[in-house]
């Protein structure tokens, strides 16, 4: 049975949510690591820089 765009909308809202839980988890658990070892703050930022920087760069893929 094809998928009806209201489905696809559905689904990949689902997917995209399901996605950023885990890196919402995995994140926050580094920020909480950073709080107590400052000397592992400077590897978050740029972690957290180089996820935005390729979000970012992938949005304007897809939105044009």
């Amino acid at each position: 049975m094809p998928l009806t765009t209201a489905a696809i909308s559905i689904e990949l809202l689902m997917d995209t949510t399901n996605t950023l839980q885990p890196l919402e988890t995995l994140i926050t658990c580094r920020a909480d690591a950073a709080v107590h070892h400052p000397e592992k703050g400077p590897a978050l930022r740029h972690l957290l820089a180089e996820l935005l920087e390729l979000v970012e760069a992938r949005t304007e893929e897809t939105v044009r």
